[in-house]
């Protein structure tokens, strides 16, 4: 490995006594997630010896490998190798060459970080047949693992089970319920239980009710219309069970749904306009995707009012918010471009987010693998078979009303060596890179080229949005300290002065090729550490041509007061709602200088809790939304890297997105009547209030957000010993308290946890009551939200289990008064016993819903295997504690 990566003879992997031999956690934690081949080469023994040691653990044998973990999972199995296996054999392992794993490293969303930046020394363990004790100790490792989970095993197999990424499959919608009105229509009503036929042919709009298109065809079925007409129809004719017809020419015969596209008419994209009578139905925007916004609104009228029947009369839809885009839930970093089985969008759930308001997706991308790189040609090999997996992309998701967006993040910087015949380049100089400096005219001219390029070979790309200051090392004060660069020519110019020539370069190269395409400058990292105050701001903004859109974080520095401590939101938030008065003053700058506003927003989850798919605190979304309205901002980017699944809250945030004929949006509770029913929506809105009172305890601080074990929640081990390692970002919890805590001392944060998860499981309450109300249609809705939520109470529930374990163990192990020792020892026992129940119930949510523990930039916080390990290492910690103190009675 390189020098960077080099495992650090200093670090003593941790102990693991739960298990008899470390043999045998290698094969536990591995099993069934790589084939069972790759763990006999890892540990040199034979299929045979590895199988016999796991029948003897209890797992089933032999077990085909999920060839999944290998391509959407590999995160999990390297972390779960860190203190197990030496690089060589975790190569071995995963079956990559040592360049592919140095890059993953390097490259997979700062993965080297998440690991801590190191890699404890492990000596190489290899197969060894076990002892009569190691056996025996085996044996009662397998009867503690039957005892606690053969129960739960027996209740699953009576009901539903999901594998690991069978919520790849949830995407997909084989058979739509067949539904069936409820009454027979009114006089006022049209009926759409009879064949239609729908007619693409556009016509320039003349007046309403006016059928001519003076005499010129606009286009008779080009663009994306007639997917969006077929799929309609087609979904019609599964929910009610009526066959319409889709005609490409003109058609006379009623009745008819009509599309009206006019480009040339006034109005924001999307908007439309639908009019209702007996026998036509004409839905009228300026643009293709007003067209598929109005037919989604026909279809989620009729399923919610359980009629196929329309009102009729002229409804209007202005848009609100133009762009609202999202990350791929279910998106891997690899090279999806070029490798087409890592897909990050299945046309299932691009018509999924379509489904819940998304009209455009995001992906990573560097530059020189998308097109001839000028300044390194050796780096773009390969960039004809990445653009031409872009214009897919960009084709496949058109068909459901969505555009592609860049996440650009440029001029990459380069080795040292780079610069050896070029040393006019180098700019801001770091741990042996440097940028290239975007001050030097050849380097504007290669990122100007580079981006128009990128724009020409893709017709129809979204736009992008840059990130100017970030962890990447791009323009010379992308990563300044203090603002302060060591680029000789940057350090006589101003971060604004730099930064918004980059921003004009790439957004003049942009308009050149795609006028319509657009450039949003991220304003992430724009603080006063990095030498941004509100004039240089302000500066920046007043630099940057008209067409670009200015992007900042909603609840960016906004002054948090919690147990009365102060502080304020660095990264991004959902229990403090947005926007800040910092992020307010950005937006109002930019609007006085002619330019377009984005908020950067969380509505699934944060890193607060990314572990589940959603959050259920729709109030706290609500509240968000209505103050984001307010502001007058035009679009939203929905997500980082978590959060991008088609959930529940972004079906009640989609709500927001457009004002019917001027009306305000219904309220959560409307919405949640709509979706569950009236009683029950009733109180699933009581228990989301619950939910959002409860979150708003949550003990908010970067460092808490990023190193406390509320990601890894059940899962993560208990430690009689100190373990001395210090939490990773979003990656090891460890036991580093001091950490987890942040500003907040040990007592403040426990307190906060526990008022939150007390807070949650009276919203759980709430939400059981709501049970005995729902119906067979609204039921697996609400079982899903039931989930959800009670796997949100476990994580935080435990995380609250877990500060309390650490913080009394550290007194158990000073304490000298044997009644202390006693005592201390009688609490960590109750706490230890809680842990051991909250891994259980988490196991049986994990089996039936493969959502839970998943995160697109982390993979599987977890596995089952992991949580039974949970319960194990709970159990040989209780008979520490018993071989060491008198335990009392547990505590209820």
């Amino acid at each position: 490995m390189i020098q960077e990566f080099e495992a650090n003879p200093q670090m003593i992997p941790i102990a693991l006594p739960h298990f008899p031999t470390r043999m045998q956690a290698i094969i536990w934690r591995n099993y069934g997630l790589v084939p069972t081949e790759r763990i006999a080469a890892v540990l040199e023994a034979t299929v045979k010896q590895i199988e016999e040691v796991a029948v003897l653990m209890g797992l089933e044998v032999p077990l085909e490998a999920d060839l999944q973990w290998l391509a959407r999972g590999y995160i999990t199995i390297i972390r779960a190798n860190w203190h197990l296996l030496t690089y060589e054999q975790l190569l071995t392992l995963l079956d990559w060459t040592e360049e592919k794993l140095e890059f993953t490293l390097k490259e997979d969303d700062f993965l080297w970080v998440k690991l801590g930046n190191l890699k404890p020394f492990v000596k190489p363990v290899r197969y060894k047949p076990l002892s009569a004790k190691e056996e025996k100790l085996t044996l009662e490792w397998k009867q503690r693992v039957s005892e606690a989970f053969d129960p739960i095993q027996k209740e699953l197999d009576t009901t539903f089970q999901e594998k690991p990424f069978d919520f790849l499959e949830r995407f997909k919608q084989h058979d739509l319920p067949r539904l069936s009105a409820r009454r027979l229509p009114l006089a006022s009503e049209a009926r759409l239980d009879v064949p239609w036929t729908i007619q693409i042919f556009q016509n320039k709009y003349k007046g309403e009710g006016d059928d001519t298109n003076d005499g010129k065809d606009v286009s008779m079925g080009e663009g994306n219309l007639y997917a969006y007409a077929q799929r309609f129809a087609d979904k019609h004719a599964q929910h009610w069970g009526v066959e319409w017809s889709v005609a490409a020419s003109s058609h006379k015969e009623r009745p008819i749904l009509r599309f009206k596209v006019d480009p040339a008419a006034s109005g924001v994209k999307e908007s439309h306009t639908i009019f209702v009578s007996d026998d036509e139905i004409v839905i009228q925007s300026s643009d293709e995707e007003g067209i598929l916004r109005g037919l989604q609104w026909i279809e989620q009228t009729m399923k919610k009012s359980e009629l196929p029947y329309l009102e009729k009369g002229k409804y209007e839809q202005t848009t609100k918010f133009d762009l609202r885009y999202i990350y791929s839930y279910s998106a891997v970093y690899g090279d999806p471009l070029l490798e087409t089985e890592l897909d990050p969008y299945p046309e299932e759930q691009l018509e999924r987010l379509s489904e819940v308001g998304v009209n455009g997706i995001w992906m990573q991308s560097v530059l020189y693998q998308l097109v001839p790189w000028r300044a390194a040609p050796e780096l773009s090999v390969n960039w004809e078979q990445r653009i031409e997996g872009l214009r897919r992309l960009v084709k496949k998701a058109s068909k459901y009303g969505i555009r592609v967006y860049l996440y650009f993040n440029e001029p990459r910087s380069m080795p040292l060596s780079y610069f050896k015949d070029k040393p006019d380049w180098k700019g801001q100089e770091e741990q042996g890179y440097a940028a290239l400096c975007t001050s030097v005219p050849e380097v504007q001219a290669i990122l100007s080229e580079s981006v128009s390029a990128l724009f020409r070979e893709v017709p129809g790309l979204g736009g992008i949005f840059a990130i100017t200051m970030s962890e990447n090392l791009t323009n010379c004060y992308s990563r300044a300290p203090g603002g302060k660069t060591n680029c000789p020519r940057c350090s006589k110019r101003s971060p604004s002065a730099v930064i918004s020539e980059v921003i004009h370069l790439v957004a003049d190269a942009v308009a050149k090729e795609a006028p319509a395409a657009r450039v949003l400058c991220y304003t992430w990292a724009w603080t006063e550490s990095l030498g941004w105050d509100d004039n240089e701001i302000l500066t920046a903004i007043k630099q940057l041509p008209s067409n670009v859109t200015i992007l900042s974080v909603s609840e960016d520095e906004k002054e948090t007061n919690i147990a009365d401590i102060q502080g304020k939101v660095i990264d991004y938030s959902i229990s403090v709602v947005g926007p800040s008065e910092k992020t307010a003053r950005i937006w109002q700058m930019a609007k006085d200088n002619g330019l377009k506003t984005a908020a950067k927003v969380q509505f699934n989850n944060s890193w607060e809790l990314s572990a589940v798919p959603y959050l259920p605190v729709f109030q706290l979304i609500e509240e968000h939304l209505q103050r984001l309205n307010a502001s007058g901002v035009s679009g939203l980017m929905l997500s980082w890297t978590l959060g991008g699944y088609p959930s529940l809250t972004l079906r009640l945030a989609a709500e927001h997105y457009w004002s019917t004929d001027g009306g305000k949006p219904r309220g959560i509770h409307e919405l949640l009547e709509d979706q569950f029913g009236a009683a029950a929506g009733k109180t699933i809105t009581q228990a989301s209030l619950a939910f959002s009172e409860a979150f708003q305890q949550f003990p908010f601080d970067i460092a808490v957000l990023y190193l406390a074990p509320q990601n890894m929640g059940p899962a993560n081990l208990l430690y009689m010993e100190p373990t001395h390692y210090k939490a990773t970002m979003v990656g090891i919890p460890y036991d580093d308290l001091e950490r987890w805590r942040a500003k907040y001392s040990e007592t403040v944060f426990a307190n906060q946890f526990k008022k939150l998860a007390s807070g949650w499981k009276k919203g759980l309450k709430l939400l059981e009551k709501a049970r005995k109300h729902i119906s067979s249609s609204t039921e697996a809705d609400y079982d899903d939200l039931h989930r959800i939520a009670s796997a949100a109470y476990l994580h935080f529930y435990s995380t609250y289990m877990q500060i309390l374990f650490v913080k009394n163990r550290n007194r158990y192990l000073v304490a000298k008064d044997g009644e202390q020792k006693n005592k201390l020892g009688s609490t960590l026992a109750d706490i230890v016993q809680k842990e051991l129940e909250n891994a259980m119930a988490l196991y049986t949510l994990v089996k039936q819903d493969s959502r839970i523990g998943f995160e697109a930039s982390n993979h599987y916080y977890y596995t089952a295997q992991d949580l039974q390990e949970k319960v194990v290492n709970c159990q040989y910690v209780l008979d520490q504690l018993k071989s060491e103190v008198n335990i009392t009675q547990m505590q209820t």
